[in-house]
Formats: structure tokens, sequence, C-alpha cells
């Protein structure tokens, strides 16, 4: 009973469609400014998390 809950549980949730609509209108200036300012945010978010653990390993080996 459990795996079936478990199995079931997104019946409530739409999907989406499959051959979706390419958008014939060109994106406003806003939309792009925000699509490029959340890449760049994933980017440094991406790099601040690659120095943090190549920092605790490199002070795990020094104070260990």
């Amino acid at each position: 009973m459990f795996y079936i809950q478990l199995k079931d549980r997104r019946w409530n949730k739409p999907q989406s469609p499959v051959n979706k609509a390419v958008p014939t209108c060109k994106p406003s200036v806003v939309e792009a400014k925000n699509e490029k300012s959340s890449k760049f945010a994933l980017i440094k978010t991406t790099e601040y998390i690659r120095n943090t653990q190549q920092v605790c390993y490199l002070e795990f080996w020094l104070f260990s």
C-alpha cells in the first residue's frame, strides 16, 4: 500500500505537453535581463560552492 501511495502521488499535477509551440514573438528587454542575471547568479553560486568545497578539503588535510 505504501508503494502505491508513493507511485501515484503525482496524479494531481498537470503534465506538460510534449510538443510545445515555438514562441513567435521576440522576448521583451526585461525578460532578457532577468534571464541573463539569473544565469549570472547561477554561475557565481556554483563558483562559490566549488571554492568553498576546495577550501574545506584543503583545510581538512592541513589541520588534521
